[in-house]
């Protein structure tokens, strides 16, 4: 896993530089909001992996993911999700950034309701 992420990135990388469409402060905020319910979803699956009684449920991940293993999938997804949201044509790019806004909003408020705590 760890090596098909990278090679996404680094294929993904050149093309961010081509991007048609200019990045508008709404991108920003619209991004702004994904890594931020991002950076508390990563915060509740370091929880998770270090607490027994849980386990986590996003597939990539496994069941007990390490804390290796988390920090790297929260760290390349969320560049990945940044470049991809970029790069992409403005009419898409919205729809984009929903649909993972609501993803992360679910896992986050699903965590929080079986008492998964945030800790730095």
């Amino acid at each position: 896993m760890k090596k098909l992420l990278i090679i996404l990135l680094i294929c993904l990388m050149p093309t961010i530089s081509f991007a048609k469409d200019v990045w508008t402060k709404k991108d920003s905020a619209y991004q702004g909001t994904l890594l931020t319910l991002m950076a508390v979803d990563w915060l509740q699956t370091k929880e998770i992996a270090r607490n027994p009684k849980y386990y986590e449920t996003n597939p990539i991940l496994g069941k007990y993911p390490n804390q290796n293993e988390v920090d790297f999938y929260f760290f390349s997804t969320a560049i990945l999700h940044t470049g991809i949201a970029y790069y992409i044509p403005k009419e898409y790019r919205r729809w984009w950034q929903y649909v993972f806004i609501g993803i992360q909003t679910t896992c986050v408020l699903n965590n929080i309701s079986i008492g998964v705590s945030i800790k730095f």
